[in-house]
């Protein structure tokens, strides 16, 4: 007799947020060996044959119809759709029912993002007022939540579990900030024809969606369709994928409780079997949104493939014969970067968090202090993967530039960690066993 007693376990069994930043703590581990991988490989004797990887031609032929780019294009235009993807359904689930979905939630990791969005800009224009190195004020703007969630978890006996939820929704907002930025100002010449038949695609998705068609071949088809025509309209190709994750529905269950004692009900009245497991699995599933299921199958994927193999795509950068370290440390691009990711980040965060609590635009959560939210501002300045990605669209052109920017986000990031490790781990006590386990699925 398979024996659930109470919903509360079985919910904590299934905590989607336990498990995400259970996973998020590895991944941050991974993509920095990756990075490092890539770094070394760009400067050893074997460094032509990382390049020669970089620009590998692939093509897909179907008939008339072809399609063909690097490897290093297919990893940044088409496979890091499906991370903005798991962004999208992140959001939507965020402001359906999580950190997000009511203004009381919502404010104050709001008003933490924007100032950590505006201020790093800030400060990068101050480095970049004007020419060709004045379109990077995107980069210091991102904030990467795999490595940020993964170092906070280095402290996790001296964190609140809701300073971790805290930084996931401060992360989401800043990724929902930075969709925007590359959408509006990081594409190329827009073609209104493409564009056109990407709108009349999402037209036909979202009908699809209120006939209730749940063909899963379809909608593949439909999001193959809308990455093609956004990529062919000049906007970047990765819009599709977040488009695609805000349509895919996430509002609350119904009649979650009923459900919840169908499960208890049939668990204890039922022989142990692979009929019943499965059964079991699906009446679980059913609790879910489409939404949270995606992020459940694909964040694994996303979080141990895709973000590793951008990284390893992104992050080797070559120290020619030529290079200077002096040249580089003074350059515009490279303090702009350095200075927005490592003190605009965390005086952003701060600034923005304490006039919004003095203000009462938002409530200050009992559990945090100061040090610590500055600790967490630290950490919002790891850059990494997003900023690499718009790194990758600010110098296409200009390759020193491309060199000067990665090797500061590296640089930034790495800083930006260790200081707020060390903020963390002298911000007060370690937290009792009772608080460590608290969730907010019992909430």
């Amino acid at each position: 007799m398979l024996n659930i007693s109470s919903g509360k376990a079985v919910k904590k069994w299934i905590s989607p947020l336990e498990r995400f930043f259970s996973l998020e703590a590895s991944t941050g581990v991974v993509l920095l060996c990756c990075a490092l991988l890539a770094l070394l490989w760009a400067n050893s004797p074997w460094s032509e044959v990382y390049y020669k990887i970089l620009h590998y031609p692939v093509g897909i032929h179907l008939g008339p119809f072809s399609l063909s780019f690097s490897l290093h294009h297919w990893v940044n235009d088409a496979l890091m759709v499906i991370f903005f993807f798991v962004v999208g359904l992140e959001i939507k689930r965020e402001l359906s029912v999580g950190e997000l979905s009511t203004p009381k939630k919502a404010a104050l990791p709001i008003f933490a993002a924007l100032g950590g969005m505006f201020i790093p800009a800030l400060f990068y224009l101050v480095f970049n007022p004007q020419g060709i190195t004045q379109v990077g004020w995107g980069i210091p703007m991102a904030t990467d939540i795999a490595f940020a969630i993964g170092v906070l978890s280095l402290v996790s006996k001296r964190v609140p579990f809701s300073l971790k939820v805290f930084l996931l929704a401060l992360a989401i907002v800043d990724d929902l900030g930075a969709i925007l930025v590359i959408a509006l100002f990081y594409s190329q010449e827009i073609s209104g024809r493409f564009l056109a038949f990407a709108g009349g695609l999402i037209f036909i998705i979202f009908c699809a969606k209120k006939m209730g068609i749940k063909s899963f071949l379809f909608y593949i088809f439909c999001g193959f369709g809308l990455w093609f025509f956004v990529l062919q309209s000049g906007v970047h190709a990765t819009v599709a994928g977040v488009i695609l994750g805000l349509m895919c529905p996430a509002g609350r269950i119904k009649n979650k409780d009923q459900k919840w004692e169908g499960i208890r009900d049939f668990s204890s009245s039922r022989i142990p079997s692979y009929k019943t497991a499965k059964k079991l699995t699906n009446m679980v599933q059913s609790l879910h949104t489409p939404a949270h299921r995606l992020i459940e199958e694909l964040h694994f994927y996303v979080a141990w493939i895709i973000m590793p193999v951008f990284a390893f795509f992104n992050a080797g950068v070559e120290f020619k014969s030529g290079f200077s370290f002096m040249e580089f440390s003074s350059h515009p691009v490279s303090l702009g970067i350095l200075f927005g990711l490592f003190l605009g980040k965390p005086i952003g965060v701060v600034l923005f968090s304490f006039f919004a609590v003095r203000l009462k635009l938002a409530c200050w959560p009992k559990d945090f202090n100061w040090r610590k939210l500055t600790g967490v501002g630290f950490l919002a300045g790891i850059g990494f993967t997003m900023a690499l990605f718009i790194s990758h669209l600010s110098f296409p052109k200009y390759p020193e530039l491309a060199v000067y920017s990665k090797l500061s986000i590296l640089l930034a990031s790495l800083l930006a960690m260790l200081t707020g490790l060390i903020f963390i781990f002298f911000s007060g006590d370690s937290l009792e066993s009772g608080d460590k386990s608290h969730s907010l699925q019992d909430e």
